[in-house]
């Protein structure tokens, strides 16, 4: 039993007829989101909660995962009894839940977090302690001194997506998150020892697997609450520091080792501690001898030695084919599993490619603090031209004293006559409720022609304004994956409130911004479907350039007269193609 604050805890040793004594433990402060609390440990590892736990203690998810054991253990061929007796159940509930098909069972009623929503049934999984896992002292001192550290970011799930990507303060800047972290590809001798074990012993086999590391310099650095659709193996080195799991307080120590699955998690502040704590932690998908694992409270063997062990072969082959691999770290692409199957590599196979830095990985083991974040660097070439539409919702039929509000069946007319697929919105602020274009209503507009819709608002004045938000680091990350999206999901358009393409506007400064990237051409969708093409200024100086009168190829003709579109385009300046 996992000791809570206030608790203490009392244990048998040597055997039932000796007898029991009290286990000295000691009281530990730590503050999470409902303020500062106190939990007590034993003093002595070996006397501390071990082995296998279930985990979930709220009533709704325990009484969830209770229902996923009750199927399990029915397909195995366990009576009604056998099962109510190791879920702790009534048979009364036993008989209601345990022939039901577990892609019909509700999740927890009220739960708005998307992976505990979606995650696939693999990802549940009770928890696996094993005490002073590592015994070298020198562990954590050498992992301080020999990795190569750097500042963590704190990271959001993305409202458009559900992706995890990087969080930004009002100034468009990343926020430091409180502790430094490193990816792991090999080459320190103790530690490459150490994983080969880890491997081993806990049965990991996905040759993706990815290796990771948190530098917690002391007890005020800190990692809130989060949760992963797939398992992650931890050890901890250093101070003890407190592992919440699902709410539930887990004291974390020297060389200890931990193995969860979807539970709730996280590392909270603690003011007492003044030492620091770096864990290794490995994100791996569970192959079919993984399962066996899965949940390890009611699958142990028995008193008469006889294997409870659930029959992965029933539950699943190979690599869980259900994963979603955008709800962790986002990405679209699911690397598929080797041909002989995932289950067949050896351990050391496994561990050599994960620690290869040339071997492909899946996108979504790469998170916002991983290699792979947004640095703020110039994008990398295209590796084809890419080309991205701009379209403008505010007074974009005719100009000056005869300018007038574009309406919505004409705005999605130049669209669709340009076969463009997704939209993004960039506007700063967006229209009030009760306009046509505004997010809510354009999103559902969007959506009614299977069209795509993102918004991400740029040009706050805190930020600089436009051109100030697009130059900040948040501005360039939206701007880079709006590029990806259009380099793999087709033709895309940036929408903003401006209507003439002229320097210093919002389509002018989004568009430059883009083409500061090679290979990228801006096409800008004028009155009646028309089209000009964006010719890049250079930021430090020249002459302001202005937008050329072009047409992509495979673009359509126009549904507007060609005497209307001419007089439109010439009252703003520019040539219509």
């Amino acid at each position: 039993m996992l000791l809570l604050p206030g608790e203490s805890q009392t244990l048998s040793h040597g055997g039932p007829k000796q007898t029991r004594q009290e286990v000295i433990t000691r009281s530990y402060r730590y503050v999470d989101k409902f303020g500062e609390r106190t939990a007590e440990f034993p003093v002595e590892a070996s006397e501390d909660v071990a082995g296998a736990v279930s985990s979930a203690s709220s009533g709704p998810l325990r009484d969830y995962q209770d229902k996923l054991k009750a199927i399990q253990l029915r397909e195995k061929g366990l009576s009604k009894a056998e099962i109510a007796e190791k879920v702790g159940r009534s048979e009364h509930w036993v008989k209601r839940w345990w022939r039901e098909h577990p892609a019909t069972l509700e999740r927890p009623v009220g739960s708005r977090d998307v992976v505990l929503q979606r995650a696939s049934l693999h990802s549940f999984r009770d928890l696996e302690i094993r005490r002073s896992f590592a015994k070298d002292a020198a562990t954590y001192d050498s992992l301080v001194k020999e990795v190569p550290w750097r500042q963590a970011k704190v990271v959001a799930r993305d409202l458009n997506t559900g992706e995890l990507g990087l969080r930004y303060n009002e100034k468009g800047e990343s926020l430091n998150a409180g502790r430094q972290v490193a990816d792991y590809s090999g080459g320190l001798d103790f530690l490459d020892k150490l994983l080969q074990r880890v491997f081993s012993e806990m049965n990991i086999r996905d040759p993706q697997a990815r290796i990771f590391m948190n530098f917690y310099v002391d007890g005020k650095d800190k990692v809130s609450q989060h949760r992963h659709d797939f398992w992650t193996c931890l050890l901890s080195f250093g101070s003890p520091r407190i592992l919440t799991v699902d709410g539930r307080p887990i004291l974390m120590r020297d060389g200890d080792l931990i193995v969860f699955g979807t539970q709730n998690h996280g590392v909270p502040v603690m003011p007492d501690i003044t030492g620091g704590r770096v864990s290794l932690v490995i994100f791996f998908y569970p192959d079919a001898d993984n399962l066996e694992r899965q949940w390890q409270t009611i699958t142990e063997e028995d008193d008469e030695g006889k294997s409870t062990v659930t029959d992965a072969r029933n539950i699943s082959v190979g690599i869980d084919k259900h994963f979603n691999p955008t709800l962790l770290w986002g990405g679209g692409k699911t690397e598929k599993p080797a041909a002989d199957g995932c289950e067949h590599c050896p351990a050391e196979s496994a561990l050599q490619q994960a620690l290869d830095p040339t071997a492909t990985k899946r996108e979504l083991l790469k998170s916002p603090n991983s290699n792979m974040q947004f640095d703020g660097t110039q994008s990398k070439p295209a590796a084809a031209e890419i080309i991205i539409y701009s379209i403008a919702t505010g007074g974009q039929v005719g100009y000056g004293s005869e300018e007038r509000r574009v309406e919505e069946k004409d705005f999605f007319k130049w669209l669709q006559g340009h076969d463009v697929t997704a939209l993004w919105d960039l506007r700063f602020p967006p229209p009030r409720a009760g306009d046509w274009s505004e997010p809510t209503a354009l999103k559902r507009a969007c959506a009614a022609r299977s069209m795509g819709y993102r918004t991400y608002p740029l040009g706050r004045r805190e930020a600089g304004g436009l051109k100030g938000h697009v130059a900040a680091e948040e501005g360039r990350d939206v701007l880079g994956r709006l590029v990806e999206v259009a380099q793999t999901a087709g033709r895309v358009a940036f929408v903003v409130a401006q209507t003439a393409p002229s320097t210093g506007s919002a389509r002018w400064e989004v568009a430059n911004a883009l083409m500061a990237t090679p290979g990228i051409r801006v096409l800008h969708v004028l009155p009646g479907s028309q089209l000009c093409e964006h010719v890049y200024e250079v930021p430090e100086g020249g002459a302001p350039t202005k937008p050329q009168a072009a047409a992509p190829p495979a673009a359509k003709a126009s549904e507007v007269a060609p005497e209307t579109a001419q007089k439109d385009a010439a009252d703003s300046g520019e040539t219509a193609a």
